[in-house]
């Protein structure tokens, strides 16, 4: 690395300065690479030299994946003397903070277990699918009339600034069909959806009758990527510090980009006049963007500023590194989009054939519909091993679903969620035969659990009910012996077994090809944890954590298959990548029509971009068609109005990067 000690002494001077400092409230803001998630960890690290016992500090993050990642990170402190007990930190989402504290307040009464929160595809293939059979709904409307409840319950107010409400608009007997539909469905599932528990929890603290710090012992809470809470994510922390707990929270308003989980920059920009006097520190010297790469992001979010935006200097410190590193910003222009995707494949051929790694090269996609075909297509035809947009997996598939839900099911018998999802995985099966076992055991008073295990009660389920019930019985039985320390080799055939009963041969032997690439001796709670994974990166982590604890090598190309990564913008939030593309920069798509009527969603995909191109280490290339084929038709498209600030012209391109642009990347890439 050429970033000299100097330098990273000057800058972890600037992290430890806001970890260490002492305040009751603490913002940090920490633009992309600046070390915001080493400043947490030094926070924690210093407040148990301070005193804190590691169980009263908790540290909770957005998302499931970012959450185990800064749980891993602060675990690994353990083999210091000093800090043997910071395995007591806990590190969780909100939702599950939230979870904790209506658990130790024995609030969950309305639920036969502790519930769990639903994933996306759960509530499209559960919860939304069983409303719309129940009311008659397309899915299309259930899916609005369920948002427009989440947009109520994650902020407090009805068509709030980051809804857009639907034509026709939600109608009071769709709100009270909802309403009655929702309790006895999560009741019975034991679950809940992720806008819900949050106000469940606010609602009880604001009612007195729930106080953290009695309940959880908690002293400190530590919040990362703060600007991604939405309003009643804010003022359940803000309850949280009225009750005495201290707060530091971490992110960046240029990061804010889930509009559409109501999240809002706001939090963050405004956390120094809702606490005057906290603690105010900024990160700005970056230790993954070389000057190129970051000034055509900060031109662009400097030209697409929000109201309130908190003003930066960002540096890179590759610019005075010993030697230096400029990084490369390519703007390429294409006559169609066949063109572009032809270019981009055969850029990572040749830069693969260089000596990189399938898995350094990114492709970011903002409409994964219209772009990832032509780009697959092209990828293949330039012999690319590529991997498929997140929901194209295996773990999105019928028997990988099957799959997650038979070993969630094992580590936890109690998994009410995964039972349905049990229930509803077999070929042939539709929502109508769930939910057909749903009105059985509500109308007999039965527990929902019970009836996949127990002897069923005498007439409570007949016809397609009984035979659909009896399926998933004959499963649960087989599964019943098993344990989480299994290990794969002793279960894959049975879970191969069960998928063929469940669908076909053909789709088992996908089983068999996906779980061929896993350690035989990897138990089956780190396959589930691998299955439940929410990025590659993650999958990455459970993977090397699987090889160490077995004590086998790992690869010096890394665990996962090697494969040129192709997902969302915001699936890319977090991940970095030594060559980053950025197709399709096109108005039609990006910002496209959706965002277009609304300023503030413009200004967010501009902040989309900015984390977009911020995910380059070495090269960023941006590009776009004027002609594409959308739903069959070869249309005209215009530059997007962001390709004007992104630090530099856009040129034709009738080919990929040549020799010496390539030689230029990886000279670059050995310096990192």
């Amino acid at each position: 690395m050429p970033i000299t000690p100097a330098q990273i002494a000057a800058a972890q001077a600037v992290q430890h300065a806001a970890a260490h400092d002492a305040g009751t409230r603490v913002r940090l803001v920490a633009g992309p690479g600046t070390g915001k998630s080493a400043s947490i960890e030094e926070r924690i690290c210093w407040l148990i030299t301070q005193g804190v016992q590691p169980d009263e500090i908790y540290a909770v993050s957005f998302t499931r994946a970012s959450a185990l990642d800064l749980r891993l990170r602060v675990h690994m402190f353990a083999v210091q003397p000093a800090y043997a007990n910071i395995g007591d930190v806990a590190v969780t989402t909100l939702h599950s903070l939230a979870l904790r504290v209506l658990r130790a307040g024995h609030q969950l009464g309305a639920y036969p277990v502790d519930p769990l929160v639903l994933d996306d595809w759960e509530v499209e293939n559960t919860f939304d699918a069983e409303f719309g059979h129940v009311g008659g709904y397309s899915k299309k409307r259930r899916e609005q009339i369920r948002r427009e409840r989440d947009a109520f319950w994650s902020t407090g107010v009805t068509a709030p600034p980051n809804y857009l409400p639907p034509n026709p608009p939600i109608s009071a007997a769709e709100q009270a069909a909802f309403n009655a539909f929702h309790g006895p469905c999560t009741q019975t599932y034991a679950c809940v959806l992720p806008g819900e528990i949050i106000q469940l929890c606010v609602q009880r603290m604001q009612a007195g009758v729930l106080n953290v710090v009695e309940l959880l012992g908690i002293q400190h809470l530590i919040v990362d990527e703060f600007q991604d809470l939405n309003p009643l994510d804010l003022k359940f922390v803000d309850l949280i510090i009225q009750q005495g707990v201290r707060v530091f929270v971490a992110g960046d308003d240029d990061q804010s980009v889930y509009s559409f989980r109501h999240a809002s920059p706001a939090g963050i920009q405004n956390f120094h006049t809702t606490y005057p006097g906290c603690g105010q520190h900024q990160l700005t010297h970056c230790f993954r963007c070389p000057p190129n790469i970051l000034t055509a992001s900060t031109t662009l979010i400097a030209a697409h500023a929000g109201p309130g935006r908190i003003a930066k200097a960002h540096t890179s410190l590759y610019a005075a590194a010993a030697p230096p590193v400029n990084g490369s910003v390519f703007r390429w222009r294409f006559p169609s989009a066949k063109r572009e995707a032809t270019v981009i494949a055969e850029s990572c051929r040749d830069l693969i054939a260089a000596g990189m790694a399938h898995r350094d090269i990114l492709i970011l996609l903002s409409n994964q519909r219209v772009l990832s075909q032509p780009l697959m297509e092209e990828l293949v035809a330039a012999g690319v091993a590529a991997e498929h947009p997140r929901e194209e997996g295996f773990i999105d598939s019928d028997p990988g679903r099957l799959v997650l839900a038979l070993l969630r099911i094992v580590c936890n018998p109690d998994d009410y969620v995964s039972l349905r999802v049990l229930l509803g995985q077999r070929h042939g099966v539709a929502v109508a035969r769930c939910r057909l076992v749903f009105d059985a055991v509500l109308g007999n008073n039965l527990n929902y659990r019970d009836v996949f295990y127990n002897p069923l009660p005498g007439g409570a389920f007949t016809g397609q009910a009984l035979s659909t019930i009896n399926h998933a019985r004959t499963s649960c039985a087989i599964i019943a012996a098993w344990n989480e320390a299994d290990t794969l080799a002793t279960r894959r055939d049975a879970i191969r077994d069960i998928i063929t009963t469940h669908y076909n041969a053909a789709q088992a032997a996908d089983w068999m090809t996906f779980s061929a690439v896993l350690p035989v001796d990897m138990t089956l709670e780190e396959v589930r944890d691998f299955l439940w994974a929410e990025s590659d990166e993650q999958q990455s982590t459970v993977l090397v954590a699987a090889h160490q604890r077995l004590g086998l090598e790992v690869p010096e190309g890394g665990v996962l298959p090697p494969r040129v990564r192709i997902m969302t913008m915001h699936g890319s939030k977090g991940l970095s990548a030594r060559v980053v593309f950025i197709p399709g920069l096109e108005e039609e798509i990006f910002p496209g029509p959706r965002r277009q009527p609304y300023a503030g969603l413009v200004l967010e995909a501009a902040r989309l971009l900015y984390v977009s191109i911020t995910r380059a280490r070495a090269a960023c290339v941006l590009s776009y068609a004027s002609r594409r084929t959308v739903n069959g038709d070869f249309v005209v498209h215009a530059s997007s109005r962001f390709n004007l600030h992104v630090g530099g012209p856009f040129s034709a391109r009738a080919a990929g990067l040549d020799a010496a642009e390539v030689a230029q990347i990886q000279a670059d890439c050995a310096n990192l």
